[in-house]
């Protein structure tokens, strides 16, 4: 979204797919993580796994997809992992985003794969 993305920020964007709105602020998608994911580097070798941060950086990088702005995350009060996410998962995710004043947003997400939640948050995030 800018110049300041992350390098594992721009590759979850590259990976959003189906972007649709489902209702009055929600929004869904799915999300694919192939083996060649960069996320996996380092976690875990021979047994990859989508690292926490990346599911919360997925959160801000739909957001930014649906609002069209650039958003840096502010706090994440919340962040439950339930199952972990791995190489050549397909992952849904559900957004919800509440504008809380100019500028500032607020983030529900659920990530599931195979219908199964994987992780849930709930973070603040700003525009840049």
């Amino acid at each position: 979204m800018s110049g300041n993305d992350s390098v594992i920020g721009a590759e979850l964007r590259s990976r959003v797919k189906d972007l649709r709105q489902t209702a009055e602020k929600e929004y869904s998608c799915s999300m694919g993580f192939d083996p060649g994911f960069r996320g996996f580097e380092g976690h875990f070798e021979g047994n990859p796994i989508v690292p926490g941060v990346c599911l919360i950086e997925t959160a801000r990088v739909v957001a930014e997809t649906v609002l069209g702005r650039s958003l840096a995350t502010r706090r994440v009060p919340q962040c439950r992992f339930r199952r972990p996410i791995f190489a050549e998962d397909r992952a849904e995710v559900k957004l919800k985003l509440e504008a809380v004043e100019p500028g500032t947003w607020k983030l529900n997400a659920d990530i599931r794969v195979g219908g199964v939640i994987c992780a849930q948050l709930r973070s603040n995030a700003e525009e840049l």
